[in-house]
């Protein structure tokens, strides 16, 4: 009987430290593949766009890590257009919880070489693929950001939405084996949200956590079958609707 995948000796820890919080869309790219779905993520990202610049900040930073995790993950294939606007929505996203210039500034100088057709992709995509895993997120990102690990937290769940649907796609209890015990993860963010940051959480955070708890329920089971790949999907699904 296959047991729940152990955690790594130091998940949820800080990039100052050289550890990562969760795996980036790009690390969530290659397990996908690892695991025999050769299809990979980026036939199933969908072209779903959000407002970044609304009032609610949780929402912003959860909506900016699921742009993010969109962006790295078809930024190979997708039109150029399209490519654009999920950079400048990110752009937006990051201004919103107030960001800091250097970042900024290099999102920036990004969209001017794209659209000039003066800059690889895969190099920015490498860059922005490691802003969704290592973020000293409790410092927030900038002055009176209180989002934590939120935007982390709606990449990883972006990415894992896109994951669970490979599996089913590909109809694999063997990949959703691999695949799905991240309990390590999800307890890393309910850890921060129910903890340290139950304080700055706003409503929309209720939701992030029951997802989590479902993501965990799963990842812990004893087996691990297609229908569970579902019941990720399903409650991915829920959340990225609420956003």
């Amino acid at each position: 009987m296959a047991q729940p995948a152990e955690a790594p000796a130091t998940p949820g820890a800080s990039a100052s430290e050289g550890k990562v919080l969760a795996p980036s869309p790009l690390a969530l790219e290659k397990e996908v593949r690892d695991a025999g779905l050769t299809a990979g993520l980026a036939g199933l990202v969908p072209t779903r766009t959000f407002a970044t610049d609304v009032d609610d900040k949780d929402r912003v930073a959860l909506r900016t890590g699921v742009v993010l995790s969109y962006t790295v993950l078809a930024g190979r294939v997708s039109p150029k257009p399209l490519f654009l606007d999920q950079l400048r929505s990110i752009r937006v996203g990051m201004t919103t919880l107030g960001t800091g210039k250097g970042l900024l500034a290099t999102i920036d100088t990004f969209i001017q070489n794209i659209q000039n057709d003066t800059a690889s992709r895969e190099d920015f995509l490498q860059e922005l693929d490691a802003v969704a895993s290592s973020m000293i997120v409790e410092e927030g990102w900038g002055a009176g950001d209180r989002t934590g690990p939120l935007l982390q937290a709606g990449a990883w769940l972006a990415g894992t939405n896109l994951v669970a649907a490979a599996i089913v796609a590909a109809d694999s209890p063997a990949a959703a084996e691999k695949l799905l015990r991240k309990a390590y993860v999800a307890e890393y963010f309910l850890g921060y949200l129910e903890g340290e940051g139950a304080s700055k959480a706003g409503p929309t955070t209720s939701t992030v956590v029951e997802t989590l708890r479902t993501l965990q329920s799963v990842a812990n089971k004893p087996t691990l079958a297609v229908t569970d790949a579902q019941a990720v999907v399903a409650a991915t699904e829920t959340l990225l609707g609420t956003l």
